[in-house]
């Protein structure tokens, strides 16, 4: 294992569930520093926890940071600051927090469109913009978890994948403007994997969203829960997705981007090769609406 002089530091936003928690314990048990951030204080004691089950507790730093909190980011790259070894200093940073509204647009509360890009999109802005002269200093690697909705947008996901499209396209510009320095930018699209994400939009949705049901929508609402009844059916477990980030991280020359699984390329694809007007048909023979 590393000395501590010697260790990798990397900093993953939202571990309280899924993609960040699984992520973080097996960096931490890989023998990276990780500094997880979590929103409560038993998330953060359960992480400490699963990390002392797996011997690797000496490895994880978590923090509690709600990354929409301006003074919380300052906090969280002030304690990366302070802590990290001065001959690694930070070598990544893994914006993996976020969540989804899902409804139409046309019943899509301003208030949860505003909420969705703050989570989504301006908060990774304001992590990195703290971390970066740390990602600077150690020509670190920044990886941002999008989604195949950052590609291709569904019905009533469209305010989740307005928040993916714009973290791409915050990518392409951060991989250009940041390569001078030696920092690299990794985009990361997932498809259907086995966390709570989609879960947790579905029943504040539905409770947000309740005045609707039953209403010009509720043909479209019923296909789109099928679809992803049926997703997660075959969702795939979270640790391939932390896999990932290892090999990526241990890459000489990573890619740009990742699709996860591989065998997801195929709606972007489709939309790529259909022109407009048949994708849109072939999406609402889908959803039957």
């Amino acid at each position: 294992m590393s000395s501590s002089s010697q260790r990798k530091a990397i900093v993953i936003t939202g571990c309280s569930s899924g993609f960040g928690r699984v992520t973080a314990l097996h960096m931490a048990k890989l023998g990276w520093h990780v500094f997880a951030t979590v929103r409560k204080e038993a998330d953060q004691e359960r992480l400490i926890a699963e990390a002392a089950s797996y011997g690797c507790a000496e490895h994880l730093t978590p923090v509690i940071c709600d990354i929409t909190v301006s003074e919380q980011v300052a906090a969280l790259a002030q304690t990366v600051g302070a802590s990290v070894p001065s001959a690694s200093r930070l070598d990544a940073l893994l914006n993996n927090a976020g969540t989804g509204y899902g409804a139409p647009m046309e019943l899509l509360t301003l208030e949860d469109l505003r909420a969705q890009l703050e989570i989504n999109v301006i908060a990774h802005v304001a992590v990195t913009q703290a971390l970066l002269p740390l990602l600077k200093a150690s020509r670190g690697t920044i990886l941002n978890v999008s989604s195949l909705s950052g590609r291709v947008a569904l019905p009533v996901l469209g305010a989740y994948a307005a928040s993916k499209f714009a973290l791409e396209a915050i990518s392409d510009a951060w991989r250009v403007e940041l390569a001078p320095f030696g920092v690299r930018v990794v985009v990361i699209e997932p498809g259907f994997y086995a966390t709570s994400i989609f879960q947790t939009s579905r029943n504040r949705d539905r409770t947000r969203l309740g005045p609707h049901r039953g209403g010009m929508y509720e043909r479209l609402f019923a296909s789109v829960d099928t679809f992803f009844d049926r997703g997660a059916a075959h969702a795939h477990a979270p640790h391939e997705f932390a896999e990932e980030v290892e090999k990526i991280l241990t890459s000489r020359r990573p890619h740009t981007r990742y699709i996860l699984p591989r065998t997801a390329t195929w709606p972007i694809l489709l939309q790529q090769l259909l022109p407009d007007r048949v994708w849109d048909r072939l999406l609402r023979r889908m959803f039957k609406w």
